[in-house]
């Protein structure tokens, strides 16, 4: 999405400010708990953080998009779950932000990059995971929590895209706060998830019917029948990359002169160390919108032509 860099124009109180330079840069703010009171004229802030762990918080201090990293080990757990049709693997993240006056935030959320222990990136763009990764094996779908961080109802995969390993919801111009709805500045949250899950082969069911017939005393005969199945769930592992075989040939002299001969073989099925998973690259732009429609959504909006 293009955004407007230019000079902003805001309106606040009936009054017209005309935001030069100076003030254009003074409206995003790095304050953490609500906006200052003297930017309460037209100010803005905006940050991202994992779950709730302040720690991870990334603020956005100009209107820049900033990044979130989903760590490699948290893909690979959908490999460590067991029995047929299990729950995706959660991973959530936070929206945080204010916009004072007429203005409004969105922001843009897009999965953009894997990035492996070595440095090297696998562009992400177009939904495809690298090859041989877990997540080349996975479908991660990162939405809007649902109210109160609710992340049990996932979104249908599209037509069309069942090819894709990535897959974003609403995440063009995703509302943080309506504009001219928050008077005090106070921060607000919007909460995110990211589920992982794997792409298992078809299961299989393990069917099993018994009849029985029998004679009772009287001479009577009765007739009875049962059938049960246990689902076949497949283990959940990367590609194999070979096998490992091992050949034995053994003779051996006997005390009576005799040779006695024999041979074995074993095999072992090769899997990659799923330990060096890349990391996954979460970037998220913030924009301001205004309610004056001809003032363009952009990090400093300037009036539309």
């Amino acid at each position: 999405m293009t955004r407007a860099r230019g000079l902003r124009t805001l309106m606040a109180g009936g009054a017209l400010v005309l935001a030069g330079g100076l003030v254009a840069q003074a409206l995003w703010s790095a304050g953490q708990q609500s906006l200052e009171p003297r930017m309460r004229t037209g100010a803005v802030s905006f940050a991202a953080q994992v779950g709730h762990d302040a720690s991870t918080r990334v603020v956005s201090t100009a209107g820049e998009a900033v990044t979130l990293t989903l760590p490699g080990t948290q893909v690979t757990q959908v490999l460590d779950q067991l029995g047929p049709d299990p729950d995706p693997v959660f991973w959530r993240f936070r929206l945080t932000g204010a916009a004072m006056g007429i203005t409004g935030l969105v922001a843009d959320v897009s999965v953009t990059a894997q990035v492996g222990p070595d440095g090297d990136e696998h562009d992400l763009s177009a939904g495809v995971a690298q090859e041989g990764t877990v997540l080349a094996g996975s479908v991660v779908k990162v939405y809007p929590a649902a109210a109160g961080g609710d992340c049990s109802v996932l979104p249908a995969t599209p037509e069309g895209e069942e090819h894709r390993n990535v897959l974003v919801y609403s995440g063009t111009q995703h509302p943080v706060q309506e504009a001219g709805a928050n008077p005090a500045g106070d921060l607000v949250t919007s909460e995110w998830c990211v589920a992982i899950d794997w792409d298992d082969d078809p299961d299989g069911r393990y069917a099993n019917e018994v009849q029985v017939a029998g004679t009772a005393v009287d001479g009577s005969v009765n007739h009875d029948l049962d059938a049960w199945e246990s689902a076949v769930a497949f283990p959940r592992t990367l590609d194999p990359i070979g096998d490992y075989v091992n050949d034995a040939w053994v003779r051996a002299l006997a005390a009576d002169g005799t040779t006695a001969r024999d041979d074995d073989s074993w095999r072992a099925v090769l899997y990659p160390d799923p330990s060096a998973e890349p990391d996954v690259v979460l970037t998220i732009d913030p924009a301001i919108t205004n309610l004056n429609p001809q003032v363009a959504t952009g990090d400093r909006p300037v009036l539309a032509p």
